[in-house]
């Protein structure tokens, strides 16, 4: 019996040597690193069965304004309902915190004084309704009275009466009433600010080149934030606008991936130019 060699054997073939994949001294992981299913793969592989992590801040969502009702109570001549708390609850819990619903505020100071007290038990308060310019928008009174206003009012849309301060020493993020407003607003300031509290390093979302289906312009002389859905078309990303901007056209945001910036300054986007877009999530290719 006798065996015949068709072909040499390098030495070391079939073998992995120590260090190949992970070696003495190598970073593996930064701190600010999200834990996900390949971090948590690397770190069995080491053997850590645990590693330090930033605890989930605690974030108290409330809502303002005696025209506010609740999801499941009959809509009556001159209330709304209170849509805007449970958009923001999801949106704090896929932004990676813990959200809180406190309910309502009512039109008055002591109403006011009495959620913030539950409220300021939190790590981050995010109102909706009372920052803007009439006699019961009275957040920002709050704040000056018991903390600080860091700004007030943005020259953007939607959202131009956005505030953020403290109270209490906790950080307070405080969001127009209209719906769309508060959807918006809370993607380019309180996403970022939860992630800059879970310790991220990458606290805003990519932007990329879009070409632009649809015209759009500003004559109020502010930034605009278009709702859109983007696409991957042809080699390039498209996108088109999703319909009616208006800041209470919640509808605007169903099917929108995408916030199309056109710049302050009375600027006008023609249909096929390029504009900059903040992507929400990203198109299927």
């Amino acid at each position: 019996e006798w065996v015949e060699i068709m072909e040499a054997v390098p030495p070391e073939n079939n073998i992995r040597p120590a260090g190949e994949d992970m070696h003495r001294g190598q970073t593996i992981l930064l701190q600010g690193s999200e834990i996900g299913p390949w971090e948590i793969g690397v770190l069995a592989t080491l053997g850590w069965a645990s590693v330090p992590a930033t605890r989930r801040p605690h974030v108290a969502i409330l809502g303002t304004g005696d025209e506010v009702i609740d999801v499941d109570q009959p809509l009556r001549p001159g209330k709304i309902r209170n849509s805007n708390s449970y958009l923001l609850e999801a949106a704090v819990r896929r932004a990676g915190a813990v959200p809180h619903r406190l309910g309502v505020a009512q039109d008055t100071i002591e109403s006011l004084r009495e959620k913030f007290t539950q409220a300021i038990q939190h790590d981050l308060i995010i109102t909706s309704g009372g920052v803007s310019v009439g006699d019961f928008d009275l957040v920002k009174n709050i704040m000056a009275e018991q903390g600080q206003i860091n700004f007030w009012r943005i020259n953007m849309r939607p959202g131009k009466p956005v505030a953020f301060g403290f109270i209490g020493g906790i950080p307070l993020l405080g969001l127009p009433g209209n719906p769309v407003s508060a959807a918006v607003t809370f993607e380019l300031f309180g996403r970022p600010v939860i992630r800059k509290m879970l310790g991220h390093t990458r606290l805003l979302r990519p932007q990329i080149d879009v070409i632009v289906e649809d015209g759009v312009s500003d004559r109020a002389m502010r930034r605009h934030y278009v709702r859109a859905h983007v696409e991957w078309r042809d080699g390039h990303f498209v996108a088109h606008t999703t319909g009616n901007q208006g800041s209470h056209i919640t509808t605007s945001l169903l099917n929108a991936n995408a916030l199309v910036i056109v710049p302050e300054g009375g600027f006008e986007v023609h249909p096929g130019d390029t504009a900059k877009a903040i992507m929400l999530d990203w198109p299927e290719v």
